[in-house]
């Protein structure tokens, strides 16, 4: 018998359809998986041949999947006038293709069972990613089919870093400004990578492992990262990625051009904004859920914390801009930009790679 864990806001998520603004079926290549594209090949009449002519089939060469093609407005060309699937429609939701089904979901496999979470590019999601106060609540319960076959030190490795995420989910609500606390998680994600290293690397008895105490408790990461420099090499480096909607690019140069005001003025906006706070706590408890446990992976503890703070604080970034260009910043305009950085950031490997490789501390130099 296996596990399965989620937010507990997680059984709350209802797909709004079409009131959504950010439609998951528009700018989006929506793969088909084996299983439907198998049935989608049985579905008769007219409705079924417009339905295999609108699936791109597998290329063997590139490894692309299959996958529904997008129309010159960049539609799945399965999406009706009113923004509602006709595969929904005419066959029933258990017959949508599994990422349509899923999406936001997502889901993390581990030795003795599953994490689920909803995307925070979902608007839907977002709202009660948000919404949350106090400490993070997870729902588990235990599930047939879960369970995989994983070694004992399999299972070993994925407790030392579940304890180490839950020590983070702590800092990460402390009641603590936001500078502080990010320099506490920085601090701690540094021990955490050199334990962990211990762990799966250990030294032989009688020799001692060579430590370089240097920056040891007095590097502050959020002095570093709050610097027009530091801002500038990060900027460039998003706006060099691939872009998937216009509005993303007009945000980020935007900020650009105004760094130097977005530094004068934080602090006065964070002032302004204390009654939301928690919105920021609970982007660093999302970022570290999502992604902290892909250090399975790779074993990067510290870039995976890297990550979340970056994440957070670009977030927190954009949020400053709002609010010098419009002198307020709505839920609205939150939720618009907590949306648009998950987009953009969260669905490339290549983009999380290089932000949790983004070192901030080096900019400093």
């Amino acid at each position: 018998m296996g596990y399965i864990r989620r937010p507990a806001y997680y059984k709350a998520f209802r797909c709004i359809g079409s009131d959504c603004t950010e439609n998951c079926c528009i700018g989006w290549e929506i793969d088909v998986d084996e299983d439907s594209l198998a049935y989608y090949e049985t579905v008769p009449g007219d409705f079924g041949e417009r339905l295999r002519a609108s699936i791109a089939p597998a290329d063997e060469q590139t490894g692309e999947p299959a996958h529904f093609r997008l129309d010159a407005e960049e539609r799945c060309p399965l999406l009706n006038d009113c923004n509602l699937c006709e595969v929904l429609l005419h066959l029933g939701e258990d017959k949508m293709a599994q990422i349509c089904t899923d999406h936001p979901r997502y889901y993390e496999w581990f030795s003795d069972g599953r994490e689920d979470g909803l995307g925070l590019c979902c608007e839907a999601a977002a709202e009660l990613i948000l919404a949350q106060t106090g400490a993070p609540a997870f729902d588990v319960t235990e599930a047939d089919g879960v369970s995989e076959t994983g070694t004992e030190a399999e299972t070993e490795l994925e407790n030392v870093l579940f304890s180490m995420r839950d020590t983070l989910f702590r800092l990460a609500c402390e009641d603590a400004p936001f500078d502080e606390k990010a320099d506490r998680l920085y601090r701690t994600a540094k021990a955490q990578q050199e334990q962990y290293d211990d762990l799966l690397f250990p030294f032989p008895e009688g020799e001692d492992e060579d430590t370089d105490e240097t920056d040891g408790d007095t590097v502050s990461w959020s002095q570093a990262f709050w610097r027009e420099s530091t801002l500038t090499s990060l900027l460039e480096l998003l706006l060099g990625f691939e872009i998937n909607k216009d509005d993303w690019r007009t945000l980020l140069t935007g900020a650009k051009a105004r760094l130097p005001e977005i530094l004068a003025r934080r602090e006065t906006f964070l002032q302004a904004y204390q009654g939301k706070r928690h919105e920021y706590d609970n982007l660093l408890t999302y970022f570290l859920y999502r992604h902290f446990m892909k250090a399975l992976g790779d074993d990067a503890v510290q870039d995976k914390v890297q990550l979340a703070l970056v994440s957070t604080a670009v977030i927190q970034l954009l949020d400053v801009y709002e609010w010098l260009i419009n002198g307020e910043l709505t839920h609205w305009a939150q939720i618009c930009i907590c949306k648009a950085y998950s987009r953009e950031i969260e669905y490339n490997e290549d983009n999380t790679e290089q932000l949790a490789a983004f070192s901030v501390l080096d900019e400093m130099e």
